[in-house]
């Protein structure tokens, strides 16, 4: 498609795929929201990213495959996952893009993910490590540099192929560090502007924020609330998580 003037690729996940995804913003920090499986398809897309040779070409987790918030049910907004070797993804290409959400045109063919070299790093994480070390990349600033932003209404998670890489081994082995039903992988430690969070209990997590939304903010499901109303759902949505003999749950909102 046409972006800005120029040519760009944008790949979206294969229909049918049945992870989810949301987005938050808390702590002046962006969180993506999903489940195991979820997080462990995250770190493909950016084990492939790192690899993706063709200029201007995009990752995006589009409108099908985003549910409300689990702490709020604000509504997500869409994720693009760049590789910025490839080329600059400016306001006025993701404006262009924002626009044509969601897709009503069939795609141009499938692209089939390469990431066996993610499961080779997965086997000795270690391993992996010394060789990112031994590259020598985190020394150069033009190899650090990430940039994690809603611009336009889609959240951008942008970064060269070292940093993509290292957060497809992140977040493919949060499976394997969850504690209390959460676990996160820091994008960007550590100014912390963004992050990947899963919750072992996210769809009852989803659930019980759109009912309690509904009930205090009726007919307001795509809409972002202010602060204070967000903390309403908060209490409501952690009452109804909770058994009947024990009110308010408790909760971690994107920390």
């Amino acid at each position: 498609m046409t972006l800005d003037g120029r040519p760009y690729t944008v790949l979206s996940l294969r229909p049918g795929v049945l992870s989810t995804f949301a987005t938050n913003r808390y702590h002046e920090t962006w969180h993506l929201l999903t489940d195991i499986p979820g997080a462990q398809l995250l770190g493909r897309l950016f084990w492939a990213m790192a690899f993706q040779r063709h200029e201007r070409t995009i990752m995006l987790l589009d409108q099908e495959f985003l549910v409300p918030n689990p702490f709020d049910a604000d509504p997500s907004s869409p994720i693009a996952f760049v590789n910025s070797d490839l080329g600059p993804l400016g306001r006025p290409a993701l404006s262009d893009l924002k626009g044509m959400l969601p897709f009503t045109t069939p795609s141009a063919g499938t692209v089939v993910l390469q990431t066996r070299g993610l499961d080779i790093a997965l086997e000795d994480e270690s391993a992996f490590y010394r060789r990112e070390e031994k590259a020598g990349w985190r020394w150069k600033e033009h190899q650090q540099r990430r940039w994690i932003d809603r611009t336009n209404g889609i959240v951008v998670v942008a970064a060269p192929p070292p940093v993509l890489r290292m957060w497809g081994v992140q977040t493919s082995a949060l499976d394997r560090h969850s504690r209390r039903g959460t676990d996160v992988a820091e994008l960007d430690y550590p100014t912390s502007n963004g992050e990947v969070q899963v919750l072992d209990d996210f769809e009852a997590r989803v659930s019980n924020a759109r009912r309690a939304r509904e009930s205090l903010f009726p007919g307001r499901s795509n809409e972002e609330l202010t602060d204070d109303e967000r903390a309403h759902v908060w209490q409501q949505g952690d009452v109804i998580a909770a058994p009947p003999h024990v009110a308010g749950g408790g909760g971690d909102r994107g920390r």
